[in-house]
């Protein structure tokens, strides 16, 4: 009996790098869970989660092309953001469109390029990852220049509440689809359910940093516009997955420093509100590096 392993196909190893590469803007491997990702994209808009296929694809293409690995979609993610943020940007389709291809595929390079550095000023747990740095310095560079060019897009009408409970139900669930930038609680609530799907520490991680990140602008008096627009949660969100689900070792003290990391996350993002730069995911990325150098032992 040949009892060795059948090897799959290539298109459809080619097929699942797109889904693959949704899933990990929220640090996740799992193309099913890209795959109800993009639904919950959809469902906010159809031309945004086009854009969001279009740069990940593009991305996953160009570090193809150059010889990097594309296995786990980790080159297509960035790309992904890259679509929807210039989706958000211009709000017409070819103009984003255009953008989108161009932007995502400079990501693989970008991407290199840090992972290069990172790999020199490696600590013991390892070289700090990437995460969504090419997206920022890509999408950064595209916004910064829109800015001079043209009018920016009209913002979504916020989510209008009668209360405060549902001021912060709708903003937490909102924040996590505000990740990649659907102001929809309706999306932030099907992704979450991705999210559970890949797992329950990843789920309850994305709703605690959330949670944190709306609980916390609330307190120092965001309007309710701003709390159901769910823009105080999607960067803590992303911050208490990368790490009490992602980078450190399980248990209480992941868990903890996730809590404290969220809480940071909403300060770092007030104070880069105050600077010209495009605000992005940058504090979930600068607070997860310095807490990744801080707590270096603690990584698994």
């Amino acid at each position: 009996m040949n009892t060795a392993p059948v090897a799959q196909p290539r298109g459809l190893d080619a097929a699942r790098s797109l889904p693959l590469g949704v899933s990990q803007i929220y640090l996740q491997d799992s193309w099913m869970v890209g795959v109800l990702m993009i639904v919950g994209f959809a469902v906010y808009s159809i031309p945004m989660a086009l854009l969001v296929v279009v740069g990940t694809v593009i991305a996953t293409a160009s570090a193809h092309v150059v010889g990097k690995s594309i296995g786990h979609g980790l080159q297509g993610y960035c790309g992904a953001l890259v679509g929807a943020a210039a989706w958000t940007t211009f709000g017409e389709l070819w103009p984003a469109f255009l953008v989108t291809l161009v932007g995502a595929a400079a990501c693989p390079v970008v991407t290199g390029a840090l992972a290069a550095f990172f790999s020199v000023v490696r600590r013991q747990g390892g070289p700090l990852p990437v995460l969504t740095a090419p997206f920022c310095v890509v999408s950064g560079l595209v916004a910064l220049t829109a800015r001079a060019l043209v009018e920016p897009a009209p913002a979504g009408a916020p989510i209008e509440a009668g209360n405060t409970a549902l001021q912060l139900l709708e903003g937490t669930l909102a924040g996590i689809g505000q990740v990649v930038f659907c102001q929809s609680w309706l999306s932030g609530l099907i992704i979450l359910g991705a999210l559970f799907l890949a797992g329950w520490k990843v789920g309850a991680a994305a709703l605690l940093g959330s949670a944190l990140g709306t609980a916390t602008m609330w307190a120092a008096g965001s309007t309710p516009a701003e709390l159901s627009a769910g823009l105080a949660g999607y960067n803590p969100a992303l911050t208490a997955i990368a790490l009490a689900a992602v980078f450190l070792r399980p248990g209480p003290r992941a868990w903890m420093i996730a809590t404290l990391g969220s809480i940071v996350t909403v300060g770092v993002c007030e104070l880069l509100k105050l600077t010209p730069i495009p605000v992005y995911t940058w504090p979930f990325i600068l607070v997860t590096w310095l807490c990744l150098l801080i707590w270096d032992g603690e990584r698994q």
